[in-house]
């Protein structure tokens, strides 16, 4: 984060886990880090061991700020549209000859494939993947973070796995 705040001995953690989340919710990078720093100031993350699940609900937060913002200012948007990721990155392996770099390649294509399948995923469904499958988050703290009975949350996590799988499928 390049807003100096210092956030504890555990906190670049923290940090970190907010702000993927944040970059899986908005899909852009630049907005991602000012959708944590805002979190983060607004959040009490020092309370008692529950700091990472309040920052996390407060980046969920201030992502649905920035989005409603965005989509004041830019109707014709689609805040979630990546097409032509994975076929730059596949253009990149069939122009290279080095074995290492077509398996590097082939590697960037998967890691991009896997995001824009997660990216094709209504947020609803996307928030809860990414908070259990890439924070590794409890379906308690999962909960708590959105504010979502537990029940819920499986049943999400369920739906957004099974959309996943079908985009594997085609």
């Amino acid at each position: 984060m390049q807003n100096g705040v210092n956030p504890g001995r555990d906190g670049m953690p923290m940090l970190d886990s907010a702000y993927n989340f944040a970059r899986f919710l908005s899909g852009d990078a630049e907005a991602a880090e000012h959708i944590v720093q805002a979190a983060f100031l607004r959040t009490d993350v020092d309370a008692g061991g529950r700091g990472r699940t309040r920052l996390l609900r407060g980046v969920r937060n201030c992502y649905r700020t920035w989005l409603t913002t965005r989509r004041r200012h830019d109707r014709q948007s689609d805040v979630f549209a990546h097409k032509g990721l994975p076929d730059a990155v596949a253009a990149s392996v069939l122009r290279t000859d080095d074995r290492a770099d077509k398996i590097s390649a082939a590697a960037k294509f998967d890691a991009a494939t896997i995001r824009c399948a997660i990216e094709t995923l209504p947020r609803r469904l996307r928030e809860i993947l990414v908070l259990r499958e890439i924070d590794l988050l409890s379906y308690r703290e999962i909960s708590e973070v959105t504010s979502l009975p537990t029940g819920e949350v499986m049943s999400r996590l369920a739906c957004a796995r099974r959309r996943l799988a079908g985009f594997a499928g085609h």
